[in-house]
């Protein structure tokens, strides 16, 4: 089979109708057989044929000069070898194949010139089969070659000659991008300064018009609001002499009932039992109770207020009345936040079994229990 020149390829673009993917595919085929050695053997299952079949499909396609010099440099590196283990004619083998393929690959003269000087006399140079490409197929590579190359450069040019452009029209994008972000600036800045020198022209006719107008006024006011004349008033009568006082005894001042009960000074009425029906009723937070916890303040608030919306008396019921004595403190406090002038009442239930709460009921004016 005649094999068409590796370096013709390198310049030319590759086939329109080869498919991309399949070719793909192909080229890593190839570097994979290369690599395990599968150059020319086995057969339907080695580099060369596949190499002859991509450049079949694609003989434009120059992806492949990488993989066929790899290829030479591996037929090289076994004639080498061979030369090596004194086998020139299977040394001459190897360098023939590389010929037909590669003819430019590193190395390919320098190894035939080796083999030519150690074969010379040999027995094993007399069977060797005739060396490379004839002169003819030789010369034809090399004008492949050469136009190949002139392709590359060809193309390797309008490359270069697209990327600039490319380059060029990015830098123009960006010049011109500057070009109107400094004309927008230059046009705010001047209706800025003609809007300054507005307002200033308009600031100095309000002044120059205020100052003609503090001018004017007086005579204005001379002409529009002249002076009246003195209104003559009747004559005032004389008052009566009063009456002689009349002594009056003074009424005493009424003071109002409190009405706060200070408990411990008072009698307990009835029983001790609050006998009216409860308004409201609120649980109460024991854990805060016997912490002490001044946060409860907060929860007081909304009861607070309900205490004096309705002017009620409360009833609390607690666990102790060390218990008593510190929530009457809290609410004391919190009522008189709300209302400086609003008086607690409160009276003390026993309740050892429950979880505390407090009730409102109607205001009274007396305690229900004793001492707190």
């Amino acid at each position: 089979m005649k094999h068409i020149f590796i370096v013709a390829a390198l310049a030319l673009s590759m086939n329109s109708h080869a498919a991309t993917q399949d070719l793909d595919q192909l080229l890593s085929t190839i570097e994979a057989d290369i690599k395990a050695q599968r150059l020319a053997k086995p057969a339907g299952n080695n580099a060369l044929e596949r190499i002859d079949t991509f450049r079949s499909l694609a003989p434009f396609d120059f992806r492949i000069t990488p993989l066929i010099f790899k290829f030479g440099e591996s037929y090289v590196s076994l004639a080498n070898k061979a030369m090596d283990n004194k086998q020139y004619s299977q040394a001459q083998s190897y360098l023939d194949t590389a010929w037909k393929v590669a003819a430019l690959t590193p190395g390919l003269e320098a190894a035939q010139e080796k083999n030519d000087k150690l074969s010379k006399g040999s027995n094993s140079a007399k069977k060797s089969t005739p060396k490379g490409p004839t002169k003819a197929e030789l010369k034809e590579q090399k004008a492949l070659a050469a136009a190949a190359i002139a392709e590359k450069k060809r193309l390797d040019t309008e490359r270069k000659k697209k990327a600039n452009a490319a380059k060029q029209a990015k830098a123009d994008k960006a010049k011109q991008a500057a070009a109107d972000r400094k004309a927008k600036e230059v046009a705010e800045r001047n209706r800025r300064i003609a809007n300054e020198k507005l307002l200033k022209q308009k600031a100095e006719a309000a002044k120059k018009a205020k100052q003609e107008s503090k001018k004017a006024t007086p005579k204005k006011v001379a002409v529009e609001k002249p002076v009246k004349a003195p209104v003559k008033q009747a004559p005032v009568a004389k008052p009566k002499p009063a009456p002689a006082p009349v002594v009056v005894k003074e009424e005493p001042k009424r003071v109002k009932k409190e009405t706060v009960i200070r408990l411990g000074n008072e009698t307990p009425i009835g029983n001790g039992v609050e006998t009216s029906a409860a308004i409201a009723s609120y649980p109460l937070p024991q854990d805060k109770i016997s912490n002490r916890d001044r946060g409860i303040s907060q929860d007081l608030v909304p009861i607070c207020k309900a205490i004096i919306e309705n002017d009620a008396s409360i009833v609390l019921h607690a666990e102790s009345k060390g218990d008593y004595r510190w929530l009457t403190v809290r609410l004391t406090l919190c009522t008189r936040r709300l209302d400086p002038s609003f008086r607690l009442r409160h009276s003390f239930d026993d309740n050892t079994t429950n979880e505390p709460f407090m009730t409102l009921h109607p205001a009274r004016n007396t305690a229900l229990l004793g001492d707190m």
